[in-house]
């Protein structure tokens, strides 16, 4: 069973917010978490205090819950959304974090970055609340970029280098593809031919681990190019509901960083990322 009980979505005015409840929904269904939606605002955008508290309870009563409800109605068995309103007294992300290591929550659910002009990707995300709470937060983060219509998760991407701690995604995905009775995609590649005889070893044990699990598995062909690449092409064909891979944990500002490939696939992944957080205080692949 998966061992997270409490999900958290920072939850704004927008519409997309929408889709973050709608992920955290169909997660809760299936695991019994429970579900905080964490709502911000800047007291400053007001001219007096009971303007801003008049705009919490507008945005509450016309907003949220009824946001809230028509979620509940597509997915029944999640129990009651705890809903706290805070106004804003530091950056968005460090509201996020403070919450979540305050309240010992274990799997956080945002809306990510937005689509940047092609050529600026990287400094958009760099700058993106949803990237800085990946990189900091102690639990696993799912984001995602586009509100879903059907969300499901009948098909885990799981992409496997040579990287120390590239194996440390396994674990969550293996319970997810349990509770959800996904199927796990295996994908490795590598410019690097060399490389490719002991990543073909490492897929095959890793299948046959699955197979013991009686988790169904596909393995896709080694190629020589970019993990990141063949990542994205299987993300833009459609084949794939969530992808994986690693973050790292928080020690000096400095550490903090994802490898430029698993940074790439974060910003342009077409289809949600659940980042897994490493216990290792070095660099990793994905």
């Amino acid at each position: 069973m998966l061992t997270f009980k409490k999900i958290l979505i920072p939850f704004d005015d927008q519409a997309v917010s929408k889709g973050a409840l709608t992920y955290a929904a169909m997660i809760a269904s299936q695991t019994g978490a429970t579900i905080t939606a964490l709502f911000l605002a800047d007291p400053k955008d007001y001219q007096s205090k009971s303007d801003f508290d008049q705009f919490l309870k507008t945005m509450v009563d016309e907003q949220i819950k009824p946001k809230l409800e028509e979620v509940k109605l597509s997915y029944p068995k999640i129990g009651k959304v705890d809903l706290q309103v805070r106004g804003l007294t530091k950056p968005v992300y460090r509201h996020v974090l403070d919450y979540a290591k305050e309240n010992q929550i274990d799997f956080i659910v945002t809306r990510s970055h937005g689509q940047p002009k092609t050529e600026d990707w990287e400094d958009h995300l760099n700058a993106t609340n949803a990237y800085k709470v990946v990189l900091e937060a102690m639990c696993p983060v799912f984001t995602f970029t586009t509100i879903p219509t059907s969300p499901r998760l009948k098909n885990i991407l799981v992409p496997l280098d040579l990287s120390e701690g590239s194996l440390y995604k396994m674990p969550l995905a293996i319970e997810l593809a349990k509770q959800f009775g996904s199927a796990i995609h295996l994908l490795s590649s590598s410019l690097d031919h060399t490389e490719h005889e002991d990543l073909q070893l490492q897929l095959q044990e890793v299948a046959a681990d699955l197979k013991k699990r009686d988790i169904k598995t596909v393995i896709y062909p080694i190629e020589k190019i970019e993990l990141s690449d063949a990542i994205l092409h299987h993300t833009d064909k459609g084949q794939v509901d969530l992808v994986t891979i690693m973050s790292r944990p928080s020690f000096r500002w400095t550490d903090l960083w994802l490898s430029p490939l698993a940074k790439q696939v974060l910003a342009n992944s077409k289809v949600p990322i659940l980042s897994v957080r490493s216990n290792k205080p070095l660099q990793i692949g994905l």
